[in-house]
Order: C-alpha cells, then sequence, then structure tokens
C-alpha cells in the first residue's frame, strides 16, 4: 500500500469502503476510494485547481500544503469580496469565496492527517547541485530521478534547470515540448517571482525550467545571477535541486557553490573524471578568490587585501592555479596570520561529493573515484566522499528516449535502488 493511501485511509477514519488497487507500469498504486469524504477532497481540489487536477490520482499523490496555500492566495485574490469594490459584491461572490475558503480547509486537513511530521528531512541543508566540467555525463537524469524519489517520501522537492545554455531537465520529466513559462521569465521580468513560472510536474517534483532556444539565455550579467540566487534561497520547500550546465564558468560555479550538498558527476571516461577535478579545483578557487563577494555565502565583509592577496597566491600571469591549497594555507600562516582563520574556515566548509555514473556491469567505481579522490587530496586538501554509483542500464537509456522517468516506470530496478541509496545518504543526520 503506497504512503498516501494509508493515510488517506486513517483520515477516512474506518468508514466501510471498497478498495480497488492495481500496479501500472510506473509502479503508481491507484485508488478509487468511492466515499463521501474522498468525494468532498477531489471536489477541494477542483475549486482549487481544476478539474483535471481533481481527477488525477497522481496530483493527490504529489499534494502539499504549501501548493494549496498558493492556490488559495491566487483565488483569493480574484474572488476576496473585497476585491470587487462596494457595487460589485453580490451573491454569487460571497458563495464563491465561501467555496474557496472551505476548499482550503478541506486540503490542509487532509495532508496534515496524511502526512504527521515524519522526521525526514535533509540532513544539512536542502539545496543540492547537480554539477559536472563535462556536457552528456547524466547530470539531468540523476537530478531528475532523485527529484522523483524525494518527492515519493513526502518532501516538497523543487528541481531548478540552471543549465542555461542547454535547458533540457523538463525532457526528463516528460516534457517534450517548450515550457509555456521557464526561468528566462522570471530573469527578464515578464513575472515577479519565481513561483510564477513553477509547474507541478506529473511525477511528483515541481519544476522550474529553462528554454536555451531563447538568444542570449545562458549570457546572464551579475545582477540577475544575484537576483537568481537571492531568489532560490528564498523558495520554501524541503529540498531543492539546481541541474548546473556541463562548464565551469563563473555562474556555474556560483550556482553550485550556494548549494548545501555539492554533487560532482563523472563517468569512467578520461574526458569525464579529469573535467570533474577540473569542476572540483575551479570551485574552490572561486570559493576563496571571493570570500566577501556578493555572491559568497562566507558572510565576510569586504577586504579587498585578503581579496588580492589569495587571488595572487592561488594564481598565475596566465590565471591558471599555480600552487595547492596546502601552499595556500603556509602563505597565509606566514605573510597574513590575520587572515587565516577565514581561509581555513572557506577550505574546510568546501565539502563536496562524488558520483560514478555508467559505471559497466562487473567493475565498481572505485579505481576513478580514487583517481579524483587522490588527486582532490593532493591538490585541494580536501576529502571528496563517494556518495554513490549508478551502473549502465539500459532501462535509463531507453527512458532517455521515451521521456519516461526511470524511476517510475522501472521502480524495482538497480537504477531505482542506486537512486534511492543516494538520496538516504543524503538524507542521513551527520553524513558530511
Amino acid at each position: 500500500m503506497s504512503h498516501t493511501l494509508f493515510f488517506l485511509v486513517h483520515f477516512l477514519q474506518k468508514i466501510p469502503v471498497k478498495i480497488q488497487y492495481f500496479e501500472q507500469e510506473r509502479d503508481m498504486i491507484v485508488n478509487r476510494l468511492e466515499t463521501d469524504t474522498l468525494k468532498e477532497i477531489k471536489s477541494a481540489c477542483a475549486c482549487l485547481f481544476s478539474e483535471a487536477a481533481a481527477k488525477s490520482d497522481r496530483f493527490l499523490e504529489t499534494l502539499s500544503i504549501d501548493m494549496v496555500k498558493r492556490a488559495y492566495r491566487r483565488n483569493a485574490r480574484v474572488h476576496h469580496p473585497d476585491m470587487k469594490g462596494p457595487h460589485a459584491v453580490n451573491e454569487v461572490t460571497s458563495d464563491r469565496f465561501l467555496a474557496i475558503q472551505h476548499s482550503y480547509e478541506v486540503l490542509v486537513g487532509f495532508l496534515e492527517e496524511r502526512n504527521p511530521a515524519s522526521g525526514i528531512a535533509m540532513s544539512g541543508g536542502k539545496i543540492i547541485a547537480v554539477g559536472g566540467a563535462k556536457g552528456g555525463i547524466g547530470k539531468s537524469v540523476i537530478s531528475a530521478n532523485l527529484g522523483i524519489y524525494l518527492a515519493s517520501l513526502g518532501l516538497k522537492c523543487v528541481l531548478v534547470d540552471l543549465d542555461l545554455g542547454g535547458s533540457n531537465l523538463h525532457l526528463y520529466l516528460g516534457y517534450r515540448s517548450i515550457l509555456q513559462h521557464t526561468i528566462n521569465d522570471y530573469l527578464k521580468k515578464r513575472v515577479d517571482s519565481l513561483e510564477d513560472v513553477m509547474i507541478q510536474s506529473e511525477y511528483g517534483p515541481i519544476l522550474i525550467g529553462g528554454d536555451s532556444s531563447e538568444l542570449g539565455s545562458a549570457n546572464i550579467d551579475f545582477m540577475k545571477k544575484m537576483k537568481l540566487i537571492k531568489a532560490i534561497n528564498a523558495i520554501e520547500a524541503d529540498c531543492i535541486i539546481l541541474d548546473l550546465g556541463g562548464d565551469t564558468s563563473y555562474n556555474i560555479l556560483d550556482f553550485f557553490l550556494q548549494a548545501d550538498h555539492g554533487i560532482v558527476v563523472t563517468t569512467r571516461d578520461s574526458a569525464s573524471y579529469i573535467g570533474a577535478y577540473h569542476f572540483l579545483k575551479a570551485a574552490m578557487y572561486r570559493k576563496l578568490n571571493r570570500l566577501s563577494g556578493m555572491e559568497s555565502r562566507s558572510g565576510e565583509e569586504k577586504n579587498t587585501s585578503m581579496e588580492s592577496f589569495i587571488r595572487q597566491v592561488t594564481t598565475s600571469d596566465n590565471g591558471q592555479g599555480s600552487r595547492t591549497i596546502s601552499e595556500l594555507i603556509a602563505a597565509t600562516r606566514d605573510e597574513h596570520p590575520e587572515y587565516l582563520s577565514t581561509v581555513m574556515k572557506a577550505v574546510w566548509g568546501f565539502n563536496p561529493y562524488l558520483i560514478v555514473n555508467r559505471v559497466p556491469h562487473g567493475t565498481g567505481p572505485e579505481e576513478v573515484a580514487g583517481k579524483i579522490q587522490n588527486v582532490a587530496k593532493r591538490w585541494l586538501a580536501r576529502e571528496i566522499r563517494l556518495l554513490g554509483s549508478i551502473g549502465r542500464h539500459p532501462d535509463v537509456e531507453r527512458s532517455a528516449i521515451d521521456l519516461v522517468p526511470a524511476i517510475v516506470r522501472y521502480p524495482k530496478s538497480p537504477f531505482s535502488m542506486e537512486i534511492a541509496a543516494i538520496a538516504k545518504r543524503l538524507l542521513t543526520p551527520g553524513n558530511r
């Protein structure tokens, strides 16, 4: 019996009902509880959302209190009697508003009963960034399926497509065409907030999608980047997954550094794992060189002298890193001990994870992970933890073609178990 079905039965307070369920290809338990209470819940969905939402069992599975609150505010702005003016208020307006209030109370009551405090929460922060210095290594597939799994646990999960020049995350959630509303609408002030471009996906997570077909979509300036970072941090959700582009541009690195959990994806290909290390190195050096920048999370006050010193030690004339982090720490201790605690805090606060994707059957991720970990330890003075690995699965490739998430189509497959294991490590207290 599904998580939602269990709590719905409890909510009905043991009213005798006929329960008929079957397992579809997507492993969704579709229930048809024909009771007055369920009819009231679906009627409330129709009132606050739409008739289509009311008829969708999947919509009921993914409904959250936050979604209900947003729908209530949206409807109340339109139908509240005070918004109509003294001469426009009539019986129809009042009845409509009363129906909206009643629907809100019904749905919040149901959801509070369905989702009592379960103790499930992200450990160490809610923002997860999935990056890597190479395209085509599976970042979007991992982001989409990880988000679906976390949403299936009852968490409100928001997926944000930050591959602004190559947006395709929506494809892995089943959207075959360009989205009607995207992150570009927010950046270009066509809407007021990110909430206005959020889409409740069919499979659980809320999507903030992109549209790279729009000219210049990847080239956002500094202030737009800061506006976007601020808006993402303000999203009300249990977890937020950022799907990043496959490069080491400043924007991508700054998005990555905003995360509480940074994940770097690689495959066993030499170009991929070399790129993964370069991504890690670029992120570390970007963090150190922007300790008091607006995009930094360090909280440090502007200190141009410290920034100049770190830049001088960590870069050479051609812009390439010239010293290891251990050498930077030693130089700081010798030349500017007053900066040492700030530098050490930044270094020890850099704790990204590694996922090795498309591991062939019969082999393990240890060889590739070990290479990256050894180089990172030597040059970055950090231990890069292996969060998990994902095998090479034909069903994942088929799902990418069919645009149906593999974790939905094949919920008991090895791939789904690997995604679940990765999620559970992120949810484990003290996993840092």
